[in-house]
């Protein structure tokens, strides 16, 4: 399991596709700190709020992740290392290791670079540090997981690249952008697919075990059909 995640950790650093994505966050979330949210009065504590609920570029990070396992099938990497005796679910965890990773990472981007934009406009205050905000970023990136785990589920069942990258996008954008302008129920915004809104410790603690339940869910169903399914 240690060599199959160091040899993702070295392939995700010459993923072109990665680096394309921070800098579009990192634009976007500078763009945004920079232009929109200066104007209003608000304090850093307060473009936290703004940006780490938002699910907005979710399929951005969708979009990667399938694009990076979708190219091991294309390539039959996951073929050949089936053939050289690596366990199917230690394949399938390394790859989930790594683009769940560089989800969290690309949100922690578009976070920061936010905060950033905001505070080279109106200057900087340290309300953004307060335990609240850490525990409600740590239920944030696990209800990401969650959803990124879907996205292994989609490239494990395709198995082919391009349907992958497909089928991954519109079920985050469908998931996170579409549904939340049509559903306000209770069970829906405290999905993985509506990050929590607020700091709320019941709202965190109930939306990080709805984030978990759906994660092992993914998990199960990924496993066993991954297990069943004839790699060519």
């Amino acid at each position: 399991m240690f060599n199959l995640l160091r040899i993702e950790f070295y392939k995700l650093s010459k993923f072109l596709f990665g680096y394309i994505a921070i800098v579009f966050m990192l634009g976007v979330g500078l763009s945004y700190g920079g232009i929109k949210l200066s104007e209003l009065d608000i304090n850093t504590s307060a473009v936290f709020n703004y940006v780490i609920c938002d699910t907005s570029f979710v399929f951005v990070m969708s979009l990667v992740a399938a694009l990076f396992i979708g190219k091991d099938f294309s390539s039959r990497t996951i073929c050949n290392e089936i053939k050289m005796g690596n366990n199917r679910y230690q394949i399938l965890l390394s790859r989930m290791i790594v683009v769940c990773a560089l989800s969290v990472f690309l949100h922690m981007i578009y976070i920061i670079s936010t905060i950033i934009g905001f505070v080279l406009i109106r200057g900087f205050d340290t309300s953004v540090f307060c335990s609240e905000n850490t525990l409600w970023l740590l239920a944030v990136s696990l209800q990401l997981v969650a959803i990124i785990s879907g996205v292994v589920l989609i490239c494990f069942i395709a198995r082919k690249s391009l349907e992958a990258i497909t089928l991954s996008v519109m079920y985050a954008f469908i998931c996170c952008n579409i549904l939340r302008n049509f559903i306000s129920s209770k069970i829906f915004t405290m999905s993985c697919f509506c990050f929590v809104q607020n700091s709320n410790m019941e709202n965190l603690l109930f939306a990080a075990i709805s984030a978990f339940v759906t994660m092992i869910l993914f998990l199960v169903i990924t496993a066993f059909g991954f297990n069943k399914a004839d790699v060519k």
